[in-house]
């Protein structure tokens, strides 16, 4: 045990006052990377690109039913020019689980694979000529767990439904 701590200790000092070395780029390689315009494709600006990622987990149970979900959301933005704006999110979603209640398990199955792949489940395309006017072109295609649950299909939001 004297040992072993003796080796650990050791380990850790040696470790903790070394050094790595920096290797000098050499200056042909540094002026093949400056010599491109700094553009993907040759026409995107990475300066106008963005994207942030979203993880959630959910697990849903009633009956004889049950269902957990993991997802994965990239949202990414592109600034095309000053007032037009392009964004899309893509989604990746897996259950580990699910369950429609069935004594098939090829059923269970069935319904477990219908919520697992990747997905565009939106584009927009904004576009904003002047300060107080704005157009927007959406695609939205969201897989059936999320069918009713946003502001564009709930009729209990919609000021302008009229069926009572």
């Amino acid at each position: 045990m004297k040992k072993l701590s003796l080796i650990v200790v050791v380990l850790a000092l040696v470790t903790g006052i070394s050094f790595s070395q920096f290797k000098e780029i050499p200056s042909k390689t540094k002026t093949q990377l400056k010599s491109g315009n700094g553009l993907l494709l040759g026409f995107i600006n990475p300066k106008n690109f963005s994207i942030s990622h979203s993880f959630s987990m959910n697990v849903m149970t009633g009956g004889n039913t049950s269902v957990s979900l993991a997802s994965y959301t990239a949202t990414m933005n592109y600034k095309i020019l000053k007032n037009l704006n392009l964004s899309a999110d893509v989604t990746m979603q897996y259950s580990p689980y699910a369950s429609i209640g069935s004594n098939n398990p090829a059923i269970n199955k069935d319904f477990q694979n219908s919520l697992n792949g990747i997905n565009l489940s939106r584009v927009s395309l904004d576009y904003q000529p002047t300060k107080d006017m704005s157009i927007s072109i959406n695609y939205f295609n969201h897989k059936g767990g999320y069918y009713g649950y946003d502001n564009y299909n709930n009729n209990y939001y919609n000021p302008f439904w009229l069926g009572r």
